[in-house]
């Protein structure tokens, strides 16, 4: 089941006007409320759903500037200097710690990918720096493998995804900010450039600015008013363990894993850099734009597939040897039949571009 996330009120009158309305009740969202709400901006915020019940509640919880693309770094630093002020903003605790984030490394190649990065967060003042093995096995004690050396960043650290969120929007709602759950925005006026109106599932709201939080219903919002934002629904598996002693305050993240402590106690738990989408309409619409991230990661894209009763290595069990059966488990991109008819497959691939240009003209 999803995790349960912390109720907020609604309000339930829609009013006639607001100086600015939000479409969108994830953590961008309510922190924008909130932010207006502070200044004395009247703000009206309209969710389809509850607070923070899609992806705002169910993400890692990292707080993170460790490996950040060199572009994002000035954005993420003024986003963790707001973090740490959160609790006085909200008047409660939202879980967050400036537990820092290790980065685990394999390899001297590995080592040498984590040295890379280090230069450019060093330019922008962020605190991270290289570990030695033995240093790893200070940072976490009766850890029993050897690791090459790793990447850590002291000033980083995690919150609760499901009482963030919430814990914003209430704090917005005390300075004035008006809260609609269930009431989806719909449109953006009849002249969107002049935001003259937000329309909703109960009426319409005048407004000066709309502000469009939607995560990943965004694109489909932009299409109705032919604005076109390219992006792709992913799924990313993540699953919670129970409360655990002595475990690491820190998060980590290595080959095939990251791992964040919660407030209770257990551990988020992920693979770390494995997610998968479906071939769906927006595939195909905007292919174009995501052809150089996909030639970018050619190396560990691989196609779904189910491969049953496959032995994989010798495990011991009761002292007696058996094979390894491995179920559900994708194909590497070299193992899979789209390599071996890629040309192909390319053409198909952009007959099907062609095709869904011309069905939408």
């Amino acid at each position: 089941m999803p995790p349960l996330v912390d109720p907020v009120p609604s309000d339930q009158k829609l009013p006639n006007s607001t100086e600015v309305a939000i479409i969108g009740g994830g953590i961008i969202g309510v922190s924008a409320a909130l932010t207006l709400a502070e200044r004395g901006i009247p703000v009206a915020l309209f969710e389809k759903g509850h607070i923070g019940g899609e992806q705002s509640s169910r993400n890692w919880g990292w707080c993170r500037q460790q490996g950040r693309d060199p572009r994002e770094l000035p954005l993420i630093i003024e986003s963790l200097a707001l973090w740490r002020k959160i609790h006085q903003r909200t008047g409660c605790d939202v879980g967050f710690r400036q537990c820092g984030i290790l980065y685990l490394a394999n390899t001297p190649k590995d080592v040498a990918n984590r040295e890379a990065w280090l230069q450019h967060g060093l330019a922008y003042g962020v605190e991270s720096r290289m570990v030695s093995s033995k240093e790893i096995n200070e940072l976490l004690p009766g850890s029993s493998k050897q690791w090459a050396g790793g990447l850590y960043t002291p000033t980083d650290g995690r919150a609760e995804p499901t009482i963030a969120a919430p814990a914003i929007a209430r704090a917005a709602r005390r300075l004035g900010a008006k809260n609609f759950h269930t009431d989806c925005g719909t449109w953006c006026g009849n002249n969107w450039r002049t935001n003259s109106a937000v329309v909703t599932e109960n009426g319409s709201v005048q407004c000066s600015t709309a502000i469009l939080a939607g995560g990943a219903w965004s694109s489909t919002f932009c299409r109705s008013l032919d604005l076109r934002l390219p992006l792709l629904m992913t799924i990313g598996s993540v699953f919670r363990t129970a409360p655990l002693n002595e475990a690491p305050e820190r998060s980590i993240r290595g080959a095939g894993f990251a791992i964040r402590k919660r407030l209770d106690g257990g551990y988020t738990v992920s693979h770390g850099s494995i997610s998968s989408f479906d071939i769906v309409p927006d595939f195909f619409r905007f292919l174009k734009d995501f052809l150089p991230l996909a030639w970018m990661a050619r190396k560990i894209l691989r196609p779904p597939g189910r491969v049953a009763l496959k032995p994989s290595g010798n495990v011991k069990n009761d002292g007696r040897s058996m094979n390894r059966v491995l179920l559900n488990k994708s194909e590497r991109w070299t193992q899979c039949p789209f390599k071996a008819h890629w040309k192909k497959a390319s053409a198909i691939s952009y007959r099907l571009f062609r095709l869904s240009r011309i069905l939408k003209s």
